[in-house]
């Protein structure tokens, strides 16, 4: 089958006509409402203070990293030899020889220190952000893949998003909500050829939380993969576009170079030896019943995120110009497998990180719509029980 094309014979994006006119955005905007709810709602179930989503209480929110981007917010990120004053050894399974805020990346804090400025508290303004970006991504979805479904198949795709596993550190006072926004906005701008957009947007994405490196390079595959009819012209330049998105592995040395003295600043303080190793990610804290419900969590994103690349390789097999499936189903695989090689020793690396492998969920939105609902009370009801762990700060 051949590839459909513009009049300067680039391949487009693949995907196909709607038959029906696209919804209006006050649509997508009352989904996205209500998809968002919905995710804070069953997010929120199983602890009090969380239930009711219309009550704003950023303690709820605030566990474990979440002091450390409000004090970037507040003070910058800083760097210093572990024992030296002002950089305190705070547990002794820490041996690393450089200590300071600079191992956590400055993205979401500079957000969090702008809103910061309008009179609302450090912590209120990390959740305010938070829970923006949650909206943002949402509605970025429902723009680039769903507008031409009907509204029931739509919320059932966005409800999958927001629930997909490490759904609570997207409504806390954590970076993922955000650098999920920027990784969809990346996503949409790519199938719409709008490269330099795509690759600014991944390197905000990168710049607010470390697995978005890896959704970076699955994108300049996919890149790669939809350019292979065009000639090697096009493959080098889009490759180059796809290599664009890791901009904010330069950024950061740049900044933390000019800063910190250190363009490593951020890999001196992340790779000093740390907690020890557990037999799965995460489960250092957990209770034995909770250590099994992230066993699942995990699995279940593997298997997710195994029929979205078996889903978007068939299409793209049938046409190379499928951008809609292939892109954001290489984004959430080469999430899965940078964790999994290089996420295992790091407690609690899974279970918030893997937030960002999300949006390979649009390659589901033509299955049966049962299907569909069935993947949500699944997804949904693993997510919600986890949650109970994220709140008790057993889930770090």
């Amino acid at each position: 089958m051949t590839s459909p094309t513009t009049a300067t014979g680039e391949v487009t994006s693949g995907e196909p006509v709607p038959t029906a006119e696209p919804a209006t955005i006050g649509v997508g905007l009352v989904l996205t409402a209500v998809a968002w709810i919905l995710t804070r709602v069953v997010v929120g179930s199983v602890w009090a203070g969380a239930r009711n989503p219309l009550v704003v209480l950023p303690t709820v929110w605030d566990r474990w990293d979440s002091g450390n981007y409000l004090f970037i917010a507040a003070h910058g990120r800083n760097l210093g030899q572990c024992g030296s004053p002002g950089y305190p050894t705070l547990f002794p399974q820490l041996k690393g020889t450089w200590c300071g805020h600079a191992g956590w990346l400055p993205g979401y804090p500079w957000l969090v220190h702008v809103v910061h400025w309008t009179g609302i508290s450090l912590a209120g303004a990390g959740l305010l952000v938070s829970w923006m970006a949650l909206a943002v991504a949402l509605y970025l979805v429902w723009f680039g893949w769903l507008r031409a479904l009907p509204a029931t198949r739509a919320l059932a795709v966005l409800l999958l998003l927001g629930l997909f596993p490490g759904a609570v550190y997207n409504l806390a006072i954590f970076p993922t909500s955000v650098a999920l926004a920027c990784l969809v906005g990346a996503l949409v701008a790519a199938t719409r050829q709008r490269f330099l957009a795509g690759a600014l947007l991944m390197t905000a994405a990168g710049l607010c939380y470390p697995t978005a490196w890896f959704a970076a390079a699955g994108l300049a595959v996919g890149l790669v993969l939809i350019a292979l009819p065009l000639g090697a012209g096009q493959i080098v330049r889009r490759g180059l576009w796809g290599v664009a998105g890791l901009g904010s592995l330069v950024v950061l040395g740049v900044h933390d170079q000019v800063a910190l003295g250190h363009a490593n600043a951020y890999l001196l303080v992340q790779t000093g030896t740390g907690l020890n190793p557990t037999p799965f990610p995460g489960q250092i804290y957990l209770p034995h019943w909770g250590r099994d419900l992230l066993v699942f969590q995990c699995i279940a994103s593997i298997c997710l995120g195994t029929a979205a690349a078996v889903v978007a390789g068939l299409r793209w097999l049938k046409d190379r110009g499928a951008a809609f499936d292939l892109y954001p189903a290489l984004a959430g695989v080469a999430v899965i497998l940078g964790l999994w090689l290089f996420a295992q020793d790091h407690a609690g690396a899974w279970n918030r990180s893997i937030a960002l492998a999300a949006p390979c969920v649009v390659c589901f939105r033509r299955l049966p719509q049962p299907v569909l609902w069935v993947m949500v009370a699944v997804v949904g009801t693993t997510t919600a029980l986890l949650s109970h762990y994220f709140f008790t700060t057993q889930l770090i």
